[in-house]
């Protein structure tokens, strides 16, 4: 029998020794490819055209508004455009509006300043002050998350509103920014990308776009009626007990009902 050179033999040794090679700790799987989906509309309600959407919140039962620029906390309903109920705050630039089930909270845009609400009709209960913007705002899980035009999502304490954490939003591993009004609900929290007809589902863990949704068909329904260049896709609530979803625009005479539906047709 042929015996292979000691040398051979001694490099067989040693490769058949040496440790399996492992990948990275830090190399993570890659990111799942995001759902696409569309808005189907189930009914269409008025909207007042002259609300500068930046929140749309369920609440005790009720859905209340925030709109911006000579803004105001409001009541509304799917009955009528007007509303039934409003505080004016012509002073700061209201944003994103959140209810834990007991209190509303309402950002400003650069104002730092979060208004804390209670009781019914709503009075303000008092302000807190916080560094930066805020674009939406939403309430998961004992948590305020927060939205400020850049890829990062921040959780606040409700009592203090200090941050507890932050998660950036990617899209198959590229950062989201510009997200705008925001939902939270149990399988993700809904974000309305500024400027755009979509809506990102995001992972509160990871800040994974879980799915993008394309509600240009509703930005179609309102064309011929808005006439601003702000006038864009803004304002998304779930309501409480039925799941059911609503979206709406800054400026815009409708308010509709949806569900969505997927996959989404490739063009």
């Amino acid at each position: 029998m042929r015996r292979l050179p000691w040398s051979l033999s001694l490099s067989l040794l040693c490769l058949a020794c040496a440790p399996t090679q492992r990948q990275t700790p830090d190399a993570g799987a890659p990111e799942a490819t995001p759902q696409r989906l569309t808005v189907n509309v189930v009914h269409t309600y008025p909207h007042d055209p002259t609300a500068f959407t930046q929140g749309l919140q369920f609440h005790q039962g009720q859905l209340y508004e925030s709109t911006g620029e000579k803004g105001d906390l409001r009541r509304i309903s799917l009955e009528q455009a007007a509303p039934l109920w409003k505080e004016s705050l012509p002073d700061v630039f209201p944003e994103g509006l959140a209810s834990d089930g007991e209190r509303l909270y309402q950002l400003t845009w650069q104002d730092e300043t979060l208004y804390v609400w209670n009781g019914t009709p709503p009075a303000r209960e008092k302000q807190v002050a916080y560094a930066g913007e805020g674009w939406g705002l939403c309430y998961w899980r004992g948590q305020l998350v927060r939205s400020d035009g850049t890829s990062t999502l921040r959780f606040h304490d409700p009592k203090d509103f200090h941050v507890k954490s932050q998660v950036q939003v990617t899209l198959q591993g590229v950062p989201q920014e510009m997200l705008n009004e925001l939902e939270c609900a149990e399988d993700g929290v809904y974000a309305n990308v500024w400027h755009s007809n979509t809506i990102l589902k995001i992972d509160y863990a990871t800040g994974r776009v879980l799915a993008v949704i394309d509600a240009s068909a509703l930005a179609q329904a309102v064309r011929g009626r808005v006439h601003s260049y702000e006038a864009v896709l803004n304002g998304i609530a779930l309501e409480p007990g039925t799941g059911r979803l609503f979206l709406t625009g800054k400026l815009w005479p409708d308010l509709f009902e949806v569900t969505l539906v997927g996959p989404a047709a490739t063009p």
